[in-house]
């Protein structure tokens, strides 16, 4: 007999001549089958606790206990109907089966078999218990291993179940059904030691829909960058470290926090099939141009909704204590102005959310290590001292001729040089020349940025993880390594303050996809091993010499090298600059945004604070009112002298 269900690697069915000898020697083997029933039994009882043993041991789920369907890969219940089993017209033949399973020690209950194996079964034989074939006890198969062929008792080429979960590749996978493929994950879990965390909680916010819009074919810009994060966090067994959330898209009113609405009503409304480049509001509003940075596709407004949706999501999970660092990869984008898009960012989802957070806490720092400066977040809040915007990207020409964009962000661009303003000393700009390495990084972010903790003293911090500055990036000016770019992760991490990481730029999407993987891996102080997992969908983005060699760190200095145009000494230069800077910084401001979390007796302290104040304030007029009085008798005196001498 053969079944339909083939491994391309072994082939144990047998030709068409032992199958016909099989057939002649089966009736003097059925002649002997009532004697050696009780042997046989207590053999396959003995195999089956043993194997159920092992799998226990080996910490796999023992086997269910019904039919195992092997084309559909998922466990059928026993009193289901059987596929592939031809009932007889006539009913004694069904009972005389029945009668015979009964005297071979099947149950009702108990009819193991491969669902496909009446369709091919060889008919040459005359034997109408071919009908309902009999198979050997559940332990000769299972989901994803071929089964071995009932009549061939080679015992070199038994196939053994017990390394099932351990698929080689995507397509091994996909073949498992959905209780065993997350058997799968949970070992690989369990393998790199993924436990929650103790002591603070990490909440990752993704709405899968964000990653389905595309900007165009020869655009940069591309959201399947996402897919691919999101594969490899699933993949490592890092969704057993965080909270899951799927978050809902904003509202017009929530995007209107920031955004003009004449900018947000055009937006919503604006399509490919509608759009006017003449018209003079999308040439204002950003679209178009000679670059067309920002172009209108299908899904636009569900695009931005989506990911401002998840940032906000982030935002009132740190606000309510549920997440001490809340993780949305698909936001980030700095560049979008009030009413302009600019730098392919349409809605800027970080203005918003840190909007959020200053309801409750007084300042924000916000961190950005994209290539490109932060210009849009920088000038949202130039107007006030509870945010502190720092930023370290590429500043200068291009290699086209032209400023890098978006050529802003200057050392000594430190805010409005109005001293009435309050803005004025609150962004640190820190410009960077090309080819930067991983060293003169580390040092540069770790010592400005403590300096500017420990000036500032910020409630909650914003880090904008722009992928753009690695090394092989598409747009990116950078020689950093993935675990260098990590390393800014690592040091905000220390500070132990609520923390928004969200997305940024990254145009080579494999290494986006490994650099935030491993940041993500960095938030819950998880160690990922280095051979990415055999079931990642789209492995094959992660294969070959140009694509990182399957590993999560390849090497990136050697991928598209930019000359490093910064000495060691003028590295050092532009920490003096920075530290000179943050001299004119004055104290942290000690403004209460409301009166969340503040005892009673500090409020009525503030309170009588203020009521003296304002009587002093009375006193003094009052008093000031006294004395202009009496010089104005003084005054007059002397004339009503003189008027009356005359």
């Amino acid at each position: 007999m053969q079944a339909s269900y083939q491994s391309d690697e072994r082939d144990n069915s047998p030709s068409d001549d032992e199958t016909s000898s099989e057939c002649d020697s089966e009736e003097s083997e059925e002649e002997e089958e009532d004697d050696s029933y009780s042997d046989t039994q207590a053999d396959e009882e003995s195999e089956e606790d043993a194997y159920q043993l092992r799998r226990q041991q080996l910490g796999l789920r023992t086997r269910p206990r019904g039919r195992v369907n092997y084309n559909e890969e998922k466990i059928i219940p026993a009193e289901a109907p059987l596929k592939g089993f031809q009932k007889l017209n006539n009913t004694e033949s069904w009972e005389s089966n029945t009668a015979r399973r009964s005297r071979l020690g099947y149950s009702a209950n108990d009819k193991f078999l491969w669902s496909d194996i009446s369709a091919t079964s060889p008919t040459s034989c005359d034997d109408s218990d071919r009908s309902d074939p009999i198979f050997p006890p559940p332990t000769m198969g299972f989901p994803g291993v071929p089964p071995p062929n009932p009549r061939n008792n080679i015992v070199e080429e038994y196939l053994s179940p017990d390394d099932a979960y351990y698929v080689e590749d995507y397509s091994a996978f996909k073949r498992l059904s959905d209780e065993e493929k997350v058997e799968v994950v949970a070992r690989e879990a369990q393998d790199n030691g993924m436990e929650k965390p103790l002591g603070w909680n990490v909440s990752f916010h993704y709405n899968p829909h964000v990653e389905y819009h595309h900007f165009g074919s020869s655009h940069p810009m591309k959201p399947w960058r996402l897919t691919l994060t999101k594969q490899l966090v699933v993949a490592y067994g890092l969704e057993y470290t965080m909270d899951l959330y799927t978050p809902r898209p904003a509202n017009f009113g929530e995007l209107a926090l920031f955004h003009d609405r004449e900018y947000l009503e055009y937006l919503s409304k604006i399509t490919p099939q509608n759009a006017q480049p003449e018209d003079p509001q999308y040439i204002s509003y950003g679209f178009g141009g000679d670059s067309n940075d920002c172009p209108v596709f299908d899904g636009l407004w569900n695009y931005v909704s989506l990911y401002s949706g998840a940032s906000m999501s982030a935002a009132w999970n740190l606000l309510n204590k549920q997440s001490d660092i809340a993780i949305n990869w698909s936001g980030g984008l700095h560049h979008a102005k009030k009413n302009l898009a600019s730098g392919f960012c349409y809605v800027n989802d970080i203005v918003i959310a840190i909007q959020l957070l200053l309801t409750q806490h007084q300042r924000v720092l916000y961190i950005d290590i994209d290539v490109h400066h932060g210009d849009g977040v920088e000038q949202a809040f130039e107007s006030t001292d509870r945010v502190f915007t720092l930023s370290y990207h590429k500043y200068g020409i291009d290699r086209h001729g032209y400023p890098f964009f978006p050529g802003t962000g200057n050392i000594n661009e430190t805010g409005p040089h109005d001293p009435i303003n309050r803005g004025k000393g609150h962004s640190l700009n820190i410009p960077i020349d090309d080819g930067i390495d991983d060293a003169q990084y580390k040092h540069l972010f770790s010592t400005i940025t403590s300096a500017v903790v420990e000036k500032y003293n910020p409630q909650a911090i914003v880090l904008q993880s722009g992928a753009d500055s690695l090394g092989g990036d598409r747009l990116g000016r950078f020689n950093l390594n993935i675990k260098a770019h990590g390393f800014c992760i690592e040091t905000v991490k220390r500070f132990n303050r609520p923390l928004l990481l969200i997305g940024g730029g990254g145009y080579t999407p494999r290494n986006v996809a490994r650099t935030w993987c491993h940041e993500t891996a960095v938030c819950v102080s998880a160690t990922l091993h280095n051979e990415l997992p055999a079931h990642i969908p789209y492995i094959q983005a992660f294969q070959g010499a140009e694509n990182g060699h399957g590993v999560l760190y390849p090497d990136l200095h050697n991928v598209k090298r930019h000359d490093n145009l910064n000495s060691d000494a003028n590295i050092s230069k532009l920490i003096e600059r920075a530290t000179e800077n943050l001299r004119y910084l004055e104290g942290a401001p000690s403004v209460v945004c409301n009166t969340k979390g503040i005892a009673e007796e500090e409020i009525m302290k503030v309170r009588e604070m203020v009521d003296q104040e304002l009587e002093d304030e009375a006193n003094d007029r009052e008093m000031l009112g006294v004395e202009v009085a009496r010089r104005k008798r003084e005054r007059n005196v002397g004339g009503r002298a003189e008027r009356g001498l005359r």
